[in-house]
């Protein structure tokens, strides 16, 4: 069966938060080519909430990526799936050892970039294209092409907060253990919230309890707060994102959720083809770029927002 004619697919994509926002785009493009198709997902459990939210898909097959017991009953579960189409999203080395199996004991036509796939895309040198690009190059081998995202289904009500009349900037100074040398400093954005706060923002705070180092030096110092520490799910996060005038984050995942708001963001980062790759393709993401982040100074950050004129009172 031609790709273009598959009746029943399956789509694969774990990761991290940022890898899952870097695929929707591609997975939205993905529903808009076979709307007469049934497609389930293989994800990790965490991460089915938002996919439901898409309403797209047909089951969830959970992933969480254990140990080789778990691989290969998931592979068993894909074999008697009989599915016409997998599109690997994710294109690990994991993903490649299901595929080996699924060549053997199925018919089905497999997308990725990885060694057992069929229609196989070559990926280029890291930094080359970003990882939405890199998606939709994939997808290009199957005839699907980019579309104008509408990301209103992750919108939601913001129980108990009352944004009127506030002018707001969203800050996002926490990263995950593995990106803490990507953080810039929780003093330096405290010093950055204080600056905003005098010239009359509110500063909305979102994260997880264990971001608490990075969020004291803020709750410590500054009243206008918005506190959603620990009650911000990527849809709350992009919910408030679209009410903001300004978002400032350090290249982590609730940044990028905050991105698909289309809301001006400050990127606060490591200079470097990878992160350039992955921040720029969109027109609303700033750079403000150090090759460590211990060398970016407050005042650089104050002076770049008012350079490009992100806020209309700085």
């Amino acid at each position: 069966m031609s790709p273009s004619n598959s009746k029943k697919i399956l789509l694969i994509k774990h990761g991290s938060l940022g890898d899952i926002v870097f695929a929707l785009e591609p997975i939205l493009a993905i529903q808009k080519s076979f709307n007469n198709s049934v497609i389930d997902l293989l994800t990790e459990e965490k991460f089915i909430p938002i996919f439901k939210k898409i309403k797209m898909f047909n089951q969830f097959l959970i992933d969480n990526r254990e140990g080789l017991f778990s691989a290969f009953s998931l592979i068993g579960k894909i074999i008697s799936g009989k599915y016409d189409l997998i599109i690997d999203l994710q294109n690990s080395k994991r993903t490649n050892l299901y595929h080996l199996f699924i060549r053997i004991f199925s018919s089905a036509r497999i997308n990725g970039s990885r060694s057992f796939v069929h229609e196989r895309y070559t990926i280029p040198p890291q930094g080359t294209e970003s990882p939405t690009e890199g998606l939709f190059n994939q997808l290009k081998l199957l005839d699907i092409d980019k579309i104008d995202p509408n990301f209103s289904w992750l919108e939601t009500e913001i129980n108990d907060v009352n944004f009127d009349n506030k002018e707001v900037v969203l800050v996002i100074p926490g990263v995950s253990k593995s990106g803490q040398y990507k953080q810039w400093a929780p003093l330096k954005y405290k010093q950055i919230c204080s600056f905003l706060e005098s010239k009359g923002y509110y500063i909305c705070l979102v994260g997880t309890k264990y971001d608490a180092d990075s969020f004291q030096p803020i709750l410590d110092n500054c009243k206008k707060i918005i506190n959603l520490i620990d009650k911000s799910p990527p849809e709350i996060i992009y919910s408030v994102a679209c009410k903001s005038k300004l978002v400032i984050s350090n290249d982590t995942g609730p940044g990028h959720i905050a991105a698909l708001s289309n809301v001006n963001i400050l990127w606060l980062a490591l200079n470097n083809r990878v992160t350039k790759s992955n921040l720029s393709f969109k027109k609303n993401n700033f750079l403000l770029l150090k090759n460590k982040m211990e060398e970016l100074s407050v005042d650089e950050v104050k002076d770049y927002i008012i350079k490009e004129n992100l806020l209309d009172k700085v």
